[in-house]
């Protein structure tokens, strides 16, 4: 696997390997959603001052697709590719209580009415989430809506 790329030996340790990571970087949960998805992840995190995130269904979690993060302690828990527990397809509560965070989110559709994910906009405790809910519908909606095109 050394000779491969998919693993580089450093001293007595493995870690990923430049093959590994070029196989990894090429993933996508459907075609150009996380390219287009960064920069409205971007948009949404400066417009809410909040850590924003796109979430797909992925082996019965939820797998963190791609990141804006706007706090440094968000990085541990949300950042691409770590996954949180699943309930119904959304981030799981009990998770997230544990966590002190709250998730707004809106679900990604195509015009089809298929899902393709979410964006979540991630909140501390206590912050209000009432007011983020239609902030991060329209920038589910503008998402659903690029991909369409």
């Amino acid at each position: 696997m050394t000779a491969l790329e998919v693993v580089q030996r450093s001293e007595n340790r493995y870690r990923v390997g430049a093959q590994a990571f070029r196989l990894g970087q090429s993933w996508q949960p459907y075609p150009r959603l996380l390219e287009l998805a960064r920069g409205e992840l971007r948009r949404l995190a400066a417009a809410t001052r909040a850590s924003s995130v796109l979430a797909v269904p992925c082996d019965g979690r939820i797998l963190i697709a791609a990141a804006s993060l706007t706090r440094a302690e968000d990085g541990v828990l949300l950042r691409p590719g770590s996954t949180v527990p699943q309930r119904t397809g959304r981030f799981c509560p009990r998770w997230q209580a544990e966590h002190e965070l709250v998730a707004v989110e809106a679900s990604v559709r195509l015009p089809t009415g298929r899902t393709v994910g979410s964006i979540a906009t991630v909140l501390t405790l206590p912050q209000s989430s009432v007011t983020m809910s239609d902030t991060v519908a329209r920038a589910a909606r503008t998402l659903g809506a690029a991909l369409a095109d």
